[in-house]
């Protein structure tokens, strides 16, 4: 008798079981390797869902582009993969093998998850081809501990933000932390510059209509090295910039949102960090922001597997992105879950006051191809952050833009 009353325990044992372990596997392919662990917190998560996600990511960026572009060659695109937005997904979508998910996107924000202008950052001619897996802001981290000592505030406004740094310099501190480390950083805080003096010379940087050495660009170098020549900069060849900020080498650190989780690790006190969003200079009214939008995309042989889509539906769901909130400290731009931590949250309340304009990143809306040796040039003048190198670093950048645009048709 006990053993005909186990029966139908077993056997319903061995059916869920069965179910789990029939679910087709489905590999996210990414160069992510520092975020395999809370990658995989949100595999496991899904589990519980009949999801079988493995993370596989490769080690470096280049040989993961080296591998991606391959299998897009070959027609054996993977099903599913992290990537870049801007100029990089334009051109992986040119290829016809990513998933369009439009109707996934209507999912998302029917139910005010995700507000308007986030699926633009994912989108190629008005048709998204990815979800977030980060949407990152990027503003000015500052430690209250400087302000507070000095009685400053978070500036508001141009005029305010230099005297928040001439006072700081005053006061024997350096204002802001800016590196040239792992040999991509020099570009964002021309970026920076660039879209609070002039937003439209900013895109029209990026899609070829404005020059690398036109009037626009000259006044972000003029701008910059004068904030060089008041020593408002931290040594450039630092290869520690968190550690940097850790110790107090600047007051002031422009980056994304994602460096608070850098940050908090190496042991800066999360209450002591302040967050503000750089002010726009005299004559330019509407406020902006930079935003670095990591996508996750599909191939069309993805989007008709019922596995992936539903592994995309968990990700941008409520549960997935607090799993991947509360594990990477990321933010996905879901507006129905808490912020991963109290930074992005201010920040989320500094938007809601004004309605911010979303920009791309530099990097993201650049042409791949010109990426290296245009931030090369950015490295450069950080260097030797003089006008006489910037003249040099402008008609180099010119060169290699004009002779990419030659061969394209402009907008």
């Amino acid at each position: 008798m006990k053993h005909r009353a186990l029966l139908p325990l077993l056997l319903s044992a061995c059916c869920m079981y069965s179910t789990t372990a029939m679910a087709k596997e489905v590999q996210l392919f990414n160069d992510k390797g520092f975020w395999s662990g809370p990658l995989q917190t949100v595999a496991n998560a899904a589990r519980a869902d009949g999801i079988n996600l493995k993370i596989s990511p490769y080690a470096s960026a280049e040989q993961y582009k080296t591998f991606i572009q391959a299998s897009v060659a070959s027609g054996r695109t993977p099903e599913l993969f992290t990537w870049w937005t801007g100029a990089s997904l334009n051109t992986l979508a040119a290829t016809g093998q990513l998933a369009p998910l439009g109707a996934l996107w209507q999912e998302m924000e029917a139910d005010g998850r995700f507000q308007p202008g986030v699926k633009e950052l994912f989108s190629v001619n008005g048709q998204p081809y990815a979800v977030p897996l980060q949407l990152s802001r990027w503003v000015v981290l500052y430690d209250k501990r400087v302000f507070a000592r000095l009685g400053l505030k978070p500036p508001a406004s141009w005029a305010e933000l230099q005297t928040v740094a001439a006072r700081i310099k005053a006061a024997g501190q350096t204002p802001f932390l800016a590196t040239t480390q792992d040999g991509w950083r020099g570009f964002i805080w021309f970026q920076e510059l660039l879209l609070r003096t002039d937003p439209k010379a900013y895109t029209g940087l990026n899609n070829g209509s404005v020059a690398y050495d036109s009037p626009a660009v000259r006044n972000v170098f003029r701008i910059w090295s004068d904030m060089y020549a008041k020593g408002w900069f931290s040594d450039p060849r630092s290869n520690e910039e968190i550690n940097d900020f850790v110790r107090g080498k600047g007051v002031m650190y422009l980056f994304g949102e994602w460096a608070v989780g850098l940050l908090d690790k190496a042991g800066f006190p999360l209450k002591e960090l302040g967050v503000f969003i750089l002010p726009n200079a005299p004559g330019v009214q509407q406020p902006a922001i930079i935003v670095e939008g990591a996508p996750i995309v599909a191939s069309r042989k993805g989007l008709a597997n019922p596995e992936v889509m539903k592994t995309l539906r968990f990700w941008v769901s409520n549960q997935g992105a607090q799993t991947w909130g509360k594990a990477s400290g990321n933010y996905i731009g879901n507006d129905k879950i808490a912020a991963p931590n109290a930074l992005i949250s201010q920040v989320n309340t500094q938007l809601a006051q004004r309605r911010h304009t979303l920009f791309l990143r530099w990097w993201e809306s650049v042409p791949s191809t010109l990426q290296g040796e245009m931030v090369a040039e950015f490295n450069r003048f950080m260097l030797k952050p003089d006008m006489s190198t910037a003249q040099h670093v402008m008609q180099r950048m010119q060169s290699l833009n004009a002779a990419y645009w030659s061969k394209r048709k402009k907008p």
